[in-house]
């Protein structure tokens, strides 16, 4: 019997008593134990059972294809995956293919009528767990949110390793403080931004990788200037101190992103140090509205010209 060893780890689950490593030992002792010829085994590393968009899957498919396996070992079912239809749909796929899925912690055979019933089951329950910690995470970030959590700190910023405070980054800083001046002296987004690629200044992202430790800081394109860039940095009311959190939502079913109404946001005022003063920023924000409001006349009008001609 050819045997194909399958493991998955998400990151939410106990990885000391789920560890890769354990369900591979376990796998690969059934194995041995019952005669099995080991052809080749994948894994997936924190990613959840509720996507089939992963790499080990994925190779587990190729072999499938190719018929080069009889049976997939997984030291349970949720380990294959935890949304209850794809889960099924990939089961009937590997039994159109000839190939068994056995559950090894839980004696639960695809090619065993008998165990139908069971894995339909164990398929609602997977599906049910991976739903309710799902939306346990979920309001725990929103409890979060309430009280201050700052999920990524834009250029200006950085939190102190040791204490978790945050901090100015007063290099970034300067440049935070340069285009809000630049745009309030009258220059234009673009222009502003082929200014500071003209200069070689670094993009929001070139300080985000120098956060995560990244090595390469050479200049590329993901880390030069663009109009939208400047644009955020603009609108990011956190540069006056303030920090507002849940300003948007996203769409279980169309995977779209909402705007929350400001009522219901979460506003932490005072909770940063300021990088630039309240007043400085409102007048950002109006300017930036007058500019799109005139480009929506703009637009008409030309719409209007071509449409008389």
């Amino acid at each position: 019997m050819r045997a194909w060893l399958y493991y998955r780890l998400s990151r939410d689950e106990d990885e000391e008593m789920n560890s890769l490593q354990n369900q591979r030992q376990i796998l690969v002792d059934y194995a041995e134990q019952n005669g099995y010829e080991i052809v080749g085994e994948s894994f997936d590393d924190n990613v959840s059972g509720m996507t089939f968009n992963r790499k080990g899957l994925g190779e587990l498919e190729v072999a499938v294809d190719e018929g080069k396996i009889d049976v997939v070992l997984v030291k349970d079912l949720s380990r294959l995956g935890r949304h209850r239809t794809q889960t099924e749909l990939f089961i009937d796929h590997l039994r159109q293919n000839n190939v068994r899925v056995y559950s090894v912690t839980e004696g639960i055979d695809s090619a065993n009528e008998n165990d139908d019933l069971l894995i339909g089951f164990k398929q609602i329950f997977n599906d049910f767990y991976a739903k309710d910690i799902s939306k346990k995470v979920r309001t725990g970030i929103r409890q979060k949110q309430k009280s201050g959590l700052v999920v990524n700190l834009p250029m200006g910023y950085y939190k102190d390793k040791n204490t978790d405070e945050v901090l100015i980054d007063e290099v970034a800083a300067d440049i935070v403080r340069e285009i809000f001046q630049k745009y309030l002296a009258g220059f234009g987004l673009s222009t502003i931004a082929r200014n500071l690629n003209k200069r070689g200044i670094k993009s929001p992202e070139y300080f985000s990788h120098r956060k995560i430790g990244t090595q390469r800081t050479e200049m590329c394109k993901k880390f030069l200037w663009a109009q939208t860039t400047v644009k955020r940095i603009l609108e990011n009311e956190i540069y006056t101190g303030t920090l507002v959190n849940h300003k948007t939502v996203t769409s279980k079913i169309y995977k779209t992103k909402n705007v929350v109404p400001e009522s219901e946001q979460y506003r932490h005022e005072e909770f940063l140090p300021a990088i630039i003063d309240k007043q400085t920023y409102e007048q950002a924000q109006k300017m930036l509205e007058s500019r799109k409001k005139s480009n929506v006349r703009a637009s008409n009008g030309r719409a209007i010209h071509r449409s008389a001609d």
